[in-house]
């Protein structure tokens, strides 16, 4: 799966998104955040995007409220 592909895959899945800042940082080799700004998402997510892994970003799905 491309970079667009999953960004666009995490966006209608409803993905926290402070994982998905760590992913993108992570597939982009972007340096990670500083140390007081890494939240146990945003990590998980960084990991994740390092690898290039799609695999894990549905443990991240926040769902959706009912009106």
């Amino acid at each position: 799966m491309s970079y667009y592909d999953a960004v666009c895959r995490m966006i209608e899945m409803n993905v926290n998104s402070e994982y998905m800042e760590g992913w993108m940082a992570g597939y982009l080799r972007n340096p990670r955040r500083e140390e007081h700004e890494i939240t146990q998402e945003y990590s998980s997510g960084f990991e994740d995007g390092l690898e290039r892994d799609v695999r894990h970003f549905c443990s991240w799905v926040i769902p959706l409220k009912s009106s």
